[in-house]
């Protein structure tokens, strides 16, 4: 009988699968396998963070830059009434750590916290408040953020992507841009409920020093007709809650804690 060669039937060394198809199972299972290990990781810096006692933060911000930007001369004395403010509800926040406050030129009517106990109000932001209350509400909500050491948090989850991206692939390789967009829907939404509970503590704030929660909802109420240009799908990828929803539960929350809306001290900037 003539020798007639052939391949075996079955060889376990030939994948049958297209090549495409196996990249793609495998690029999914490791960026499920990567996205489970920095939200494992993101629980274990919350406990850290909430363990962390405050001489040890205050070594922490030690190390930090003071300062991340200064406030020009000419808006110096309205540097000096915020941080009266900031400074009058510090007891009523619980906040043993100093907060500083920097105001500086923008259109933005924000206002945010950064490393070392510090809060950046950008300008803008006076222009929309109408009232003290309405000012000490937005105050006092970065204030929430500092005690419950949100920057850390959010600090140590950018430390933990950008350790995870440079141990599976080197610290050039874009990993942490690659998974940036898939890693903030997840975040966005941990971001506004640590937003959302920064507003319930701000509002506890709030009726603390002036005795009612007049002006709790001011701002909201001024840059709802903004955020609704931009409802819709949107609201998925944002970091804060949308504008009708925080008043919405504000006004729920004052009901149920039974406070009462007082009448608002007008805001008198100095010029």
């Amino acid at each position: 009988m003539k020798y007639q060669p052939s391949l075996p039937e079955h060889n376990d060394n030939v994948s049958y699968e297209h090549p495409l198809k196996d990249f793609i199972v495998i690029a999914g299972w490791l960026l499920a396998a990567t996205l489970l290990i920095f939200w494992l990781l993101g629980l274990a810096v919350d406990a850290m963070v909430d363990r962390l006692s405050h001489e040890s933060e205050a070594r922490l911000y030690a190390l930090l830059p003071a300062k991340a930007m200064e406030t020009a001369p000419a808006e110096r004395a309205q540097q000096v009434q915020l941080q009266a403010l900031v400074d009058s509800m510090r007891s009523c926040a619980g906040l043993r750590l100093p907060a500083t406050i920097t105001l500086t030129k923008s259109d933005t009517p924000n206002a945010a916290v950064v490393p070392g106990g510090n809060i950046i109000v950008f300008s803008g932001l006076l222009g929309q408040v109408r009232s003290e209350n309405g000012l000490a509400f937005v105050l006092a909500h970065e204030l929430a953020h500092i005690t419950q050491r949100d920057h850390l948090r959010a600090m140590g989850r950018a430390i933990v992507l950008f350790g995870l991206s440079t141990l599976l692939t080197g610290s050039d390789s874009g990993l942490s841009d690659l998974l940036a967009p898939v890693n903030h829907l997840g975040q966005a939404k941990y971001s506004r409920n640590r937003e959302a509970a920064a507003d319930g503590a701000a509002l506890r704030i709030l009726n603390c020093r002036y005795g009612h929660a007049g002006g709790a909802t001011e701002l909201f109420a001024a840059l709802k007709e903004e955020d609704e240009a931009f409802a819709g799908l949107s609201h998925y990828a944002a970091s804060h809650p949308a504008m009708q929803d925080r008043i919405d539960t504000l006004n729920a929350a004052i009901k149920a804690n039974g406070m009462k809306l007082g009448p608002v001290l007008p805001l008198r900037l100095a010029r």
